[in-house]
């Protein structure tokens, strides 16, 4: 049963680690972030080690029988440290999770030197991978050690799993929220490994046997290790999501502003700030979209002030009774009114022809109090530019 869940369970500690290292570079002052990016490096490196022909390739290298076993149980100490380093990092001040964190961390360091201090005094001469536990239970050193190591183990996991709910309750995020409660859900279900090896002690103290248990005792570890991994990257996950669907958005955007832009700045050139690689065409950069995007959108609206001088009032009018006529209704009138204007605008400016009575831009009445809502104003019309000028180019209202 151990090496059947323990490949899967290295495969979502691996993923889970890749999707943090993704966003390290820009965290790495973020103590949270480094302590949840250990938990899944430590995670990873405790299933490989238990996994019986790494076991075995660890003894064979380095001349030992059963080292796997301090090393894997030293990772799952120092993650679950690492794990309260993150919830203390979360739930508390800086100043105050730092000493907590020093905490957890300085008692980590010291389950770990017992186990190794226990392990060494232990003589292991027969290679078991599969079933040490069992084949040294009655080793009273041994039953120390696991002693040792389960009762930090059931204690960290038991206060994960009451700290990740009271946590979650007072989340404002609902990502987190639900993936607190995940992690609380899992840690409770890793009790019951510790139960079946708290059962392995006391068995061998008297005399019997919970071999019949061993599969449950893998199960409820792996699965419960599966599921706090899974629950720890849910936050991290709709995050990453989120900035990606922004991402595209913002390239979506920069596409449809670019005809609308490319024709103020062929009218006028001057809007332009500085010498852009995007002028040529509409793909937009590699790096730093946001930037060129809101760069496009104030040069757009530098390009509307350009040409206000422009405005003709019949033009206004004829465009609106025509999309009201259309039945277009709210923000997509303005949008359609403003998308007419401009190009009338433009004709007049390139021309020298001034309007005889001026008017403003309708997409005045829309809301855009804020950089985001001035860009779906500009998309919006830039939208209603380039479907006019696909459907009739040469069609300018005057």
């Amino acid at each position: 049963m151990k090496d059947l869940l323990h490949p899967i369970s290295l495969t979502v500690a691996l993923v889970g680690l890749a999707f943090l290292l993704r966003d390290l570079p820009a965290r790495r002052r973020d103590a949270a972030w480094a302590a949840l990016t250990a938990v899944y490096l430590l995670s990873a490196l405790s299933f490989l080690f238990s996994i019986s022909s790494m076991w075995r390739a660890i003894d064979d290298s380095l001349g030992t029988r059963n080292l796997a076993v301090p090393l894997a149980q030293s990772c799952v100490v120092a993650l679950l440290a690492c794990q309260q380093v993150v919830l203390s990092y979360w739930g508390s001040p800086a100043d105050r999770a730092r000493r907590m964190s020093r905490k957890w961390l300085g008692s980590g360091l010291a389950v770990i030197s017992g186990l190794f201090v226990l392990f060494s005094l232990l003589t292991p001469a027969a290679q078991r991978p599969t079933d040490f536990t069992l084949y040294y239970a009655h080793d009273n050193i041994y039953a120390t050690y696991l002693t040792l190591y389960i009762s930090a183990y059931t204690f960290a996991e038991l206060y994960l799993a009451l700290a990740c709910w009271r946590l979650a309750g007072r989340s404002p995020r609902t990502a987190v929220r639900i993936g607190l409660r995940i992690v609380s859900i899992g840690a409770a279900v890793t009790l019951g490994y510790s139960a079946v090896r708290i059962g392995n002690v006391i068995a061998a103290a008297l005399g019997t046997s919970l071999a019949g248990w061993e599969d449950f005792a893998w199960i409820c570890g792996d699965v419960g290790t599966i599921l706090t991994l899974v629950g720890w990257l849910v936050p991290t996950i709709t995050a990453q999501v989120q900035r990606t669907v922004y991402g595209i958005g913002l390239r979506r955007a920069h596409r449809q502003l670019h005809p609308l832009w490319l024709a103020f700045h062929r009218a006028v050139p001057e809007i332009v700030l500085t010498p852009n690689n995007s002028t040529a065409g509409d793909r937009p950069p590699s790096q730093g979209i946001s930037f060129q995007v809101y760069r496009r959108v104030v040069e757009i609206r530098d390009g509307q002030t350009a040409v206000r001088p422009y405005l003709d009032h019949d033009v206004r009018t004829a465009s609106e009774q025509r999309h009201r006529a259309a039945g277009l209704t709210g923000d997509e009138l303005h949008a359609a009114i403003s998308a007419d204007q401009i190009r009338a605008a433009l004709t007049a400016h390139t021309q020298g022809t001034q309007p005889t009575r001026l008017t403003d831009y309708a997409d005045q009445n829309m809301k855009s109090s804020h950089p985001i809502e001035d860009l779906t104003v500009l998309t919006a019309v830039a939208r209603h530019y380039t479907r006019r000028e696909r459907s009739a180019p040469k069609d300018i209202i005057r």
